[in-house]
């Protein structure tokens, strides 16, 4: 029996003595874009153009059967109508490619729980399984809604289980030595560290998030001057654009806030000394756009590194200790809401143990030294 086709992907061609060039695979076809091995948003952009121009995937929407698509037409219009216009297509194509690489020509109806299964096996990650079987599902239902004769029963998928939120949260005395870290790392040569400074783009990420409780995307996107594609930090006004121009709001909010004086002062002095130029977080002049690189050397200098992965300190472990701090010192849950971009669900879900007073009532109950009915009716037995 034949092996099923892949479907249309991008594979990097290695000539002997020549530059890496990327090209599509379509079975038995091999077609240039071109591109370089640098250049693989312009291959991305490539293939999308390719998968559309190949056929019409919109002709299954006429009627039918729609467990007899190509999951491959739902996932082409998926990319084409949602993923191009989102806040993060790049990340949406590669979901997309590493979805049509497993699931290549199949239909809806064979996607059982079984291949669900397997694609999450092969993948690894299972939050990663997870989030591309929950796109698949989206571009399946967006492809369906539309079909004549309006289909009602949405496709659902067989996902993995959610990774458990994460609880770690700094401490003051945690925060300032992580701060303190990354100001004094420096270059290591000879086994000692006496070159120079490397880490200390990743103070000021660590105070900006401390004190706004931004994600780490959004803060190492900020710009000082406004910038198509980036957010905005205005010295004059002291508010923070998180949302970049030119790009849609998506579910994760990020509403434009006041920034606290110190962390203002801290900002337009970095500027003044020219240590922040265009960007709050820069490394040797240039805008970083993460800041994994040189991470855990930073976490490990203030002595908070751990095996265990709930206790990790990760960039995103920042955004949970400020929202935290924040309730901690008596925020109410709709300001820390509207601030830092977080559903007052998932406040209560994730951080309600950091509401003060959340169990007041329970403890009282101990420390009244009354007689409970309970114990009453336990005595009355004996």
């Amino acid at each position: 029996m034949p092996r099923p086709s892949k479907g249309a992907r991008l594979s990097l061609y290695k000539a002997k003595g020549r530059n890496a060039m990327w090209t599509i695979r379509d079975g038995q076809r091999t077609i240039g874009t071109g591109c370089a091995e640098g250049e693989r948003g312009e291959a991305e952009r490539k293939l999308a153009e390719y998968i559309v121009s190949k056929h019409d995937p919109r002709a299954g929407r006429c009627g039918g059967d729609p467990n007899k698509i190509k999951v491959a037409d739902a996932l082409s219009v998926y990319m084409e109508e949602k993923i191009a216009t989102s806040a993060r297509p790049k990340a949406g194509i590669a979901m997309i490619e590493n979805l049509g690489e497993f699931f290549g020509e199949r239909t809806i109806g064979e996607l059982n729980g079984s291949l669900q299964r397997a694609y999450a096996a092969q993948r690894g990650s299972q939050s990663a399984a997870r989030r591309e079987l929950e796109t698949m599902a989206a571009a399946i239902n967006h492809h369906i809604r539309d079909m004549v004769g309006g289909v009602q029963t949405l496709f659902r998928p067989v996902l993995p289980d959610a990774a458990p939120a994460r609880e770690r949260w700094l401490t003051v005395n945690e925060a300032a030595r992580l701060v303190l870290a990354a100001w004094r790392k420096r270059e290591v040569r000879d086994g000692k560290e006496t070159g120079r400074y490397t880490s200390r783009h990743i103070a000021r990420f660590i105070l900006v998030a401390l004190y706004t409780g931004t994600r780490a995307g959004a803060i190492c996107s900020a710009a000082l001057i406004p910038t198509i594609g980036r957010g905005h930090i205005n010295l004059e006004t002291g508010q923070f654009r998180r949302l970049a121009y030119g790009k849609k709001q998506s579910n994760k909010r990020q509403p434009t806030v006041d920034l606290h004086p110190k962390l203002l002062g801290h900002i337009r002095r970095w500027q003044r000394l020219g240590i922040s130029t265009t960007a709050v977080v820069e490394h040797q002049g240039t805008p970083v756009q993460r800041v994994s690189k040189g991470w855990d050397k930073v976490v490990e200098k203030a002595g908070l590194a751990s095996d265990i992965k709930e206790l990790k300190v990760v960039p995103h472990t920042m955004r949970h200790t400020a929202i935290s701090w924040m309730l901690r010192n008596g925020v109410a849950i709709d300001k820390v809401s509207d601030y830092c971009g977080v559903s007052i669900q998932i406040i209560k879900k994730v951080y309600g143990h950091h509401i003060p007073g959340g169990f007041d009532s329970v403890i009282a109950s101990h420390r009244s030294g009354r007689t409970s009915a309970t114990d009453t009716q336990q005595k009355r037995m004996r």
